[in-house]
């Protein structure tokens, strides 16, 4: 059932079954471990960061705001009776969501506190099984009471996970946390258990707190309900706005658009900004305008954090490009027309139409059709056989647009053009 290492798979049956099935037992909860000062209270203490890891999307390895460090770089253990995206693969911690695995599963243990989804971290699969995998917040500020947690072990059948809990002052490095939790590490037990950590020390400082996996020959680690409570100074969420620019025609832009986001905070300050193009994934922004390119509608959505916590709700603006065709007319054997697109995106579905009106003419005086694509900074070309005498009025039409010219039929030329 279980895909750890063969030399496991040599123990005596009746080991493994007495180490099995007390893992699949009811899944309960216990009293809390804290290091906690006795004279603290939870009265009128505010939440300044909490997550229940409900709004990410299933089976993500990096969700921000969260930071999510993989030390060892080393694949991961799985469950031989389930698959689910990235499994297997080398990464610190998962949104776990044992509705969507396959198949679902109903095993007690893999399920969360609360909601749908946790966070999960298993064991690194290398040659001491050893893991070094860090879960990082934001940075947070304020006054600072206690970070709450609940967390269990999976299974007995290996050791009990271990971790510690960390703060640091300065970033997201693994060398610049300090362990606030007991030496060496805590042993976490197979039942939902509460952990709390006193932060007072830490008030008044910009700070990152650090749940960090050093488990060994272990399963997986399950955490669910973060919660950092005190005085948050700053409750005010950053606020984004969005600039485009690039050139129009009436309320459509007719180049590439150039995004330039700016992010504002009376409080604590902007810590990130992330933004995503027409539903794609969320990308970090980094002060430096990006373009959206393509004929058609374009939707890029944004938002912003602060230093203590605040997320802003997303925005977005949408805008429509299309790319000018250019449109040059030939005399000469027939009428010729050249359609060259401006942009540096495909245009695609490009309708045309060629008419001639006076003079005489044995040939059909019209012609028309579609151009699937033409290629960013590329052209076309179309032309109309003639056959006749007389002055002529000649009209392109492409995508609704027309441009007339003159010029002089004579036997199969077109003269004059202009």
């Amino acid at each position: 059932m279980i895909r750890k290492n063969i030399l496991k798979a040599a123990l005596a049956l009746s080991i493994a079954l007495a180490l099995i099935i007390p893992a699949a037992a009811t899944n309960t909860e216990t009293k809390t471990i804290n290091a906690l000062p006795s004279n603290y209270t939870t009265a009128n203490r505010d939440i300044i960061f909490e997550d229940g890891f409900e709004s990410y999307e299933d089976w993500l390895i990096e969700f921000p705001p969260w930071t999510c460090i993989d030390v060892n770089g080393d694949p991961t253990f799985g469950h031989s009776a389930y698959t689910w995206p990235h499994q297997y693969e080398p990464y610190a911690f998962i949104i776990f969501n044992p509705d969507t695995t396959t198949p679902p599963t109903t095993d007690v243990q893999m399920q969360p506190r609360t909601g749908d989804k946790y966070v999960a971290g298993f064991n690194d699969d290398n040659a001491g099984y050893t893991n070094d995998d860090w879960l990082i917040t934001p940075q947070l500020s304020g006054s600072y009471e206690a970070v709450t947690f609940w967390a269990h072990s999976y299974s007995a059948q290996y050791n009990l996970e271990r971790f510690t809990v960390c703060v640091s002052t300065t970033d997201t490095d693994p060398a610049s946390f300090t362990m606030i939790s007991p030496d060496p590490y805590v042993i976490s037990p197979l039942e939902w258990t509460e952990y709390s950590y006193d932060l007072s020390s830490y008030s008044g400082q910009s700070i990152y707190i650090g749940i960090h996996m050093v488990s060994v020959d272990s399963w997986y680690l399950l955490i669910d309900d973060f919660e950092v409570t005190g005085s948050a100074g700053d409750v005010t969420p950053p606020v984004t706005t969005a600039t485009l620019e690039g050139d129009m025609s009436g309320d459509v832009y007719t180049s590439d658009v150039t995004v330039t986001l700016s992010a504002t905070d009376s409080g604590s300050g902007v810590n990130y900004t992330m933004y995503k193009i027409d539903g794609g994934s969320w990308t970090t922004y980094t002060a430096t305008p990006f373009v959206v390119s393509g004929n058609g509608e374009h939707t890029v959505a944004f938002y912003s954090a602060d230093i203590a916590g605040n997320i802003e709700t997303e925005k977005s603006v949408v805008f429509t490009i299309e790319y000018p065709l250019e449109v040059t007319v030939k005399g000469g054997m027939g009428v010729s027309v050249i359609i060259k697109n401006v942009g540096s995106s495909p245009v695609l579905d490009v309708n045309w139409n060629i008419s001639l009106t006076g003079g005489f003419s044995l040939k059909d005086k019209e012609l028309s059709g579609t151009i699937l694509q033409i290629p960013g900074n590329g052209e076309a070309t179309k032309k109309l056989p003639v056959l006749g005498f007389g002055k002529t009025t000649i009209t392109v039409t492409v995508n609704g647009v027309e441009t007339t010219k003159e010029g002089f039929i004579f036997l199969f030329f077109v003269l004059g053009v202009k």
